[in-house]
């Protein structure tokens, strides 16, 4: 009969249409009828609304050709105790009164509502009507009574997770329908609805996957109600002792991370030489084998067991344009030679993208007492490692660790190469800093930006601002040039093109101390305006640069971890520690709030800062002060924390270079030969000292720190001592060769470059300038085969470090038009400016 009286419907309409295609002009052809094919109701599939409530309806009806019909719309409830709907289509979780406008409440339960036109039906919507929402949880359960590794799941891994909404005390989920499931770090798992088969939808219940290593909140909400906190399942062990309360969703943290170079499981960890020439590029693969706190491996196994794949680790080069990375690199990574020179590459597994979470601890491991029980409790479960904690659980930035378990050779967790090809010709940018306290209305200046071996210094370009200092990003694609009037970002493609070369950074201003290794940031002091501050600027995009204003006095140096993480910035004269995360709380000294920290109170000012090649541990150079001696300080990446025994220094330090894993030969002063490991030079007016370190793994049952530990071939001291013999210098800077067996200090008032030979183990005669120039400033390029130095003679000075050394060329700076020197216009015809300020284009 149904089918029957839609047949007779649709004639009906059909023979009506032509009637009014027939009475509206004369010879007009009629068209097919119009049927709905079908009607879609808005909202659909599901909805969910408070006993009481009301909300609309909507729907069209269409052809089978996408043609909107306009045609009147019936809407149907199934259960008209729960939910009626207006012919407007306003829907009431109740009852309408005749006149449709007061919705009285009525039962609660699940009614489902159709929108129908000329016999066309819709999909039904389903309505679940429930009492005031108050609360709503969210857990993990065993499905079928089968238990999920806890306390973390590795990668893969899952367990289930059910929502439940109470109104008063009462559970009133069934007749609230679908939840909406969220993590706070969607990255740490993967949630797919469980489909319930009498709706043919997921309601309460997801499968939660474990992906990239961390912890995160996991809420579920309904009606506008959030949850609170996600809470794992518990279980009884076999005492009868339930398992301790983990207000957490976690994949198992990463432990342990080794490199390698070639295929994962080879073994090959060890100094490797990474040949090129000036017409090829040698090419190798840095692979990373990474262990969780559960001892699931990235280690190719047979068993089909788990496997750790595509963890999002953190790749970074000491010297990016030597060795090169490819990108997206995650467990593994491609690696390219350009040029010659030295570097070291490593991973790790660092926040916020690897290890999420950090800084935050979870309110259940908020105390010793309930990580020690939380951990007594399951070392008792079957499969738990023997040295696991759950201190583990909280996740730390992890670097890479050497494999051995014994003093490694070249152990210092990074990948360490010497590239050997023919020198190329160094790109660099000139200027002076004779205009640096004068505002631009004063006086500008001009920046050159040439090759050197070309003999001319080409045509200036003016400066939005004056300079005061200058840095390369590692890279080489970029430099930030600090000013009193407003930093600057240098790219050098720019010069020479109808596009200026500069991007100004705002209301930045002071001089630039360091520059990460991505090139992405860089940290400014200002000690000229009141306050004091220093500038973290994000430079990852010049469109929409940014700058993080910390109050930090008389900042005189700093450095970033190769991951990026953290910035270590030297204060109050270098004399307080400061150590500045995008994820975490200022850290230093006298701090208001949790990031005072006294250790990082220093004995004495801080003259320069270095990171390990793995980025494990961060270096401190501190001159004696108060009847401390100078030392050299370390401290751990991971917690800020003060890594081992701090190592006396001789004299106080000037400067100071971390060396890639490269073995040293040569003697030290007093005869003894220099161990391997990560070699720490620090240079003072006298000589230098040699400090060598060796990483291990991070002791049993911790993920940070890795253990330090000093050695040393000299058994009365451990910085091993280099005296120079040339009396009382003053360094500008110094520079060690790729292959680690000369080190070349250019000193003010010497009018050549001096020289020592660590197999010889003297100083050689030095190198000559022409025309008996003493040097101002100076730069090495980084293949190290090339020497600019600023001359007492404003020449710039093209040093060769080959065949013994050499002044091969002295190139010029014409003076600017209607001015007295090739830098700086002022008003006045005098000459304050002079080349000063120089840097090699890696």
């Amino acid at each position: 009969m149904g089918r029957s009286h839609s047949t007779v419907l649709r004639l009906a309409v059909a023979i009506l249409f032509l009637w009014s295609i027939g009475g509206c002009g004369k010879g007009t052809k009629a068209g097919p009828p119009l049927y709905p094919a079908q009607v879609t109701l808005t909202p659909g599939n599901n909805v969910s609304i408070e006993i009481g409530g009301t909300f609309g309806f909507t729907a069209t009806a269409r052809t089978s050709s996408g043609v909107n019909l306009n045609t009147s719309i019936t809407y149907t409830s199934t259960d008209t105790s729960v939910v009626n709907v207006a012919p407007n289509g306003v829907a009431c979780a109740g009852t309408w009164n005749v006149s449709f406008t007061n919705c009285t409440p009525a039962g609660t339960g699940v009614a489902k509502v159709t929108a129908s036109a000329l016999g066309q039906s819709s999909v039904p919507t389903y309505v679940f009507v429930h009492p005031h929402v108050d609360n709503v949880t969210v857990t993990g359960f065993f499905l079928n009574g089968i238990p999920s590794q806890e306390p973390c799941l590795s990668q893969g891994q899952s367990m289930t997770l059910e929502a439940h909404a109470f109104s008063q005390g009462s559970d009133i989920t069934s007749s609230v329908g679908p939840f909406t499931f969220t993590a706070q770090y969607p990255a740490v798992v993967n949630m797919v609805g469980i489909l319930n088969t009498y709706y043919n939808f997921s309601t309460n219940q997801v499968t939660a996957t474990a992906a990239a290593p961390g912890m995160t909140q996991i809420y579920a909400s309904a009606s506008g109600v959030t949850s609170s906190a996600f809470v794992q399942p518990q279980f009884k062990n076999a005492a009868g002792d339930p398992s301790p309360v983990l207000d957490f969703f976690e994949t198992c943290p990463i432990q342990t991370i080794s490199l390698e170079v070639g295929a994962a499981g080879n073994q090959q960890t060890s100094q490797t030489t990474f040949l090129t020439s000036s017409s090829s590029t040698a090419t190798q693969t840095a692979t990373a084998l990474l262990t969780d706190i559960m001892g699931i491996s990235s280690l190719p196994n047979t068993s089909n067991g788990l496997l750790l794949t595509k963890v999002p680790l953190t790749w970074s080069a000491s010297q990016p344009a030597v060795v090169h990375l490819a990108s997206s690199c995650l467990q593994s990574c491609a690696l390219t030679t350009p040029q010659a020179g030295s570097g070291s590459v490593t991973a790790s597994c660092s926040p916020p993208t690897c290890n999420i979470g950090y800084p935050q601890i979870p309110a259940t491991l908020s105390t010793p007492t309930l990580i020690s029980s939380c951990t007594t409790f399951f070392l008792s479960q079957p499969g738990i490692p023997a040295t696991f904690s759950c201190q583990q659980l909280i996740p730390v930035p992890v670097y890479a660790s050497p494999l051995e378990p014994g003093p490694p050779v070249l152990g210092n967790g990074s990948v360490s190469g010497l590239v050997t090809g023919n020198p190329t010709a160094p790109n660099l940018l000139a200027s002076s800093t004779g205009c640096a306290h004068l505002p631009p209305t004063t006086c500008t200046t001009n920046m050159y930006s040439f090759v050197s071996g070309k003999g001319s210094a080409g045509a200036g370009t003016p400066m939005p601002t004056s300079p005061n200092s200058i840095l390369f990003d590692p890279a080489g694609d970029k430099a930030f040039v600090g000013s009193d009037y407003g930093a600057l970002i240098v790219n050098p493609a720019g010069f020479g093109t109808n596009n200026s070369p500069f991007t100004g950074l705002g209301t930045v201003t002071g001089t630039v101390l360091g520059v990460s290794n991505t090139g992405n940031a860089a940290v400014f002091s200002d000690t000229l305006h009141t306050p004091n501050q220093v500038y973290v600027v994000n430079a990852g995009n010049t469109s929409s640069l940014s700058a993080s204003a910390l109050n930090i006095s008389q900042a005189v140096t700093a450095a970033f971890s190769p991951d990026s993480l953290k910035t270590f910035i030297a204060g109050n004269g270098g004399t307080s520690l400061y150590i500045y995360s995008p994820i975490q709380a200022l850290q230093g000294p006298g701090l208001q709030g949790p990031g005072s920290n006294p250790q990082l109170s220093l004995s004495g000012p801080a003259n320069a800062i270095a990171f390990s090649p793995s980025g494990a541990v961060a270096f401190v150079a501190e001159a004696a002060a108060n009847g401390s001696p100078a030392n050299l300080t370390t401290f751990n990446t991971c917690n800020n924390q003060i890594a081992a025994p701090a190592v006396p220094l001789p004299e106080n330090p000037l400067f100071m270079k971390v060396l890639p894993g490269l073995h040293m030969e040569g003697r030290d002063s007093y005869g003894n030969t220099i161990p391997d490991g990560t070699h720490v030079l620090v240079l003072d007016s006298t000589g230098f000292d040699i400090l060598t370190s060796v990483i291990f793994p991070p002791a049993a049952g911790t993920s940070c720190p890795q253990t330090l530990n000093f050695i040393s071939n000299d058994p009365a001291r451990v910085a091993q001592r280099v005296e120079l013999g040339h009396g009382t210098i003053q360094p500008l800077n110094f520079f060690v060769s790729s292959d680690g067996t000369q080190l070349y200090v250019p000193a003010v008032g010497s009018a050549s470059i001096l020289v020592y030979d660590f197999s010889a183990g003297t100083v050689t005669s030095g190198i000559e300038l022409t025309g008996n120039a003493t040097p101002i400033s100076a730069d090495i390029a980084v293949d190290n085969y090339t020497i600019m130095v600023a001359g007492s003679d404003g020449l710039l000075h093209e040093v060769s470090t080959g065949l013994g050394g050499s002044d091969q060329q002295q190139v010029s700076f014409p003076n600017l038009p209607d001015y007295l020197n090739g830098f700086c216009a002022i008003t006045t015809r005098q000459n304050p400016c002079s080349l000063n300020l120089i840097a090699a284009r890696p």
